[in-house]
């Protein structure tokens, strides 16, 4: 199986990328689609640093090193990390990296 076709997400919308939609930010509409290029971490489903939204590349500004992987993640789920006090701006790497972290 593909990632074309993954279902459903909470909300009943078709995820993968061979459904068109547009950006989840409130009041944009840019054109993208409901698959993993799309989704705020990289990953269909919300996770420990994602909702499971699916942005343009615009709300989807910030970087983040998790699991031993990159991934970007939209403007409301970069808010709530820093707010927790779980996750810094890293400003040599250009990412957010969590406070347990080995340097």
């Amino acid at each position: 199986m593909g990632w074309a076709n993954c279902g459903t997400d909470s909300k009943g919308r078709p995820i993968g990328y061979a459904f068109t939609a547009t950006c989840d930010h409130p009041g944009c509409h840019n054109q993208i689609d409901r698959g993993l290029a799309y989704a705020c971490g990289g990953m269909h489903g919300k996770s420990e640093i994602s909702c499971e939204g699916y942005f343009c590349e615009q709300h989807r500004p910030t970087y983040i090193e998790h699991e031993g992987d990159t991934r970007q993640i939209c403007s409301q789920c970069t808010k709530e990390l820093l707010d927790s006090g779980e996750w810094i701006e890293d400003e040599n790497e250009g990412c957010l990296r969590s406070v347990h972290d080995d340097c």
